[in-house]
C-alpha cells in the first residue's frame, strides 16, 4: 500500500515528513520489499518546501551563476514580493516546462581536458531543490551502506577509513580503483526512471518532471538531451546515485552471500563514486 503524507505547513513539519520518508522506506527495504510513496508532489510545492530550497541555494555561492535567462537569486527571487515567490515556483509544478540549460566548461585538476557543467535557470534550480528535499530520504534508507560519494554527511576519506579497516582484519590487501568515464553523460533515461519507480516513487506526476528535467536542451548543442543528466543541477548527484544503486546491489551480493556461509572470508566495498 502507497505511503501518503500531510501537507506541511511549516519547516518542522517539513523534515518530520522527511524522517517519516526514511523510516518508513528504511522498514519496507529492510523486510526485503521496497516502498511505495504517492502525494509526493504536494510535499514539493508546498510553501514549507519552497522557503526550505531557497534558503539552502542562497547559501550556495552558485546562486549568483544565472543560467540561460540571466536571472539571479538575489535580484529575482529574494527582492520580490514573498507570495509572488511562492505563485511562481508553485506554477512552475503545475505545469513543468524547464528552460534550456547553459554549459560551462571547468579546468579538470592535473588535466588538460574539461568537465563540462550543465547550468539550469534559478527557477529550475528551486524546482529541483524542493525536489531533492522529499526524494533524498526515500533513497538514502535504501542505498548500499559503504557507498560515500555524493551523499549527506559522507565523504571520501570515510571511504578510505574503511578500506583501511578491511586491510587490518581481513587480510585482503588489493584495492581496485576506477572512474567510470563521462557517468553523468550516460544515464540511460529510461533505466533511471523505471529505477525510481521500482525504488518507491509511485507518483507519476513526478517522474513526470524528472523526465521532462532530463530532457532539456542545452543552449549551444541540442534542443532535446536525449541521454544523462546535467553535471550542475542540484538533483543530478542523487538521481546518478539511484541509477549506479544498480552497481551497488551487484558489486554487495558476494558479500551478503558469504554471510550465509561464515567459513569463507568476505569483506565489505567501500565505493566513493566521487570522479563521476
Amino acid at each position: 500500500m502507497a505511503q501518503q503524507f500531510d501537507y506541511p505547513r511549516t519547516e518542522t513539519q517539513l523534515r518530520e515528513i522527511q524522517d517519516k520518508l526514511y523510516q518508513h522506506s528504511k522498514e519496507d527495504y529492510d523486510a526485503g520489499g521496497r516502498p511505495a510513496f504517492k502525494g509526493l508532489l504536494e510535499i514539493m510545492s508546498a510553501e514549507a518546501t519552497i522557503i526550505t530550497a531557497i534558503h539552502n541555494i542562497k547559501s550556495n555561492h552558485g546562486s549568483e551563476t544565472p543560467g540561460v535567462d540571466s536571472k539571479t537569486m538575489r535580484k529575482d527571487y529574494l527582492y520580490k514580493p514573498f507570495p509572488w515567490v511562492i505563485k511562481d515556483i508553485q506554477n512552475a509544478f503545475r505545469r513543468y516546462e524547464p528552460q534550456k540549460i547553459r554549459r560551462v566548461y571547468i579546468d579538470k585538476p592535473e588535466k588538460a581536458e574539461k568537465r563540462p557543467l550543465g547550468i539550469p535557470t534559478i527557477r529550475d534550480r528551486i524546482v529541483q531543490e524542493c525536489m531533492r528535499l522529499v526524494l533524498e530520504p526515500i533513497f538514502e534508507a535504501q542505498f548500499f551502506g559503504h557507498s560515500y560519494g555524493f551523499r549527506p554527511m559522507r565523504e571520501a576519506p570515510m571511504a578510505l577509513e574503511r578500506i583501511n579497516f578491511i586491510t587490518h582484519t581481513t587480510g585482503y590487501h588489493w584495492v581496485v580503483e576506477g572512474d567510470i568515464s563521462k557517468c553523468f553523460d550516460c544515464i540511460d533515461h529510461s533505466i533511471l526512471l523505471k529505477r525510481l519507480y521500482h525504488m518507491g516513487v509511485k507518483d507519476r506526476r513526478v517522474l513526470q518532471i524528472i523526465k521532462a528535467m532530463l530532457k532539456a536542451g542545452i543552449m549551444g548543442e541540442c534542443e532535446v538531451n536525449e541521454d544523462g543528466t546535467p553535471q550542475g543541477g542540484l538533483i543530478s548527484p542523487l538521481l546518478a546515485n539511484i541509477y549506479l544503486d544498480i552497481m551497488d546491489e551487484w558489486v554487495s551480493t558476494p558479500e551478503i552471500k558469504c554471510k550465509k556461509r561464515p567459513r569463507k572470508k568476505c569483506s565489505f566495498v567501500a565505493e566513493v563514486k566521487g570522479k563521476r
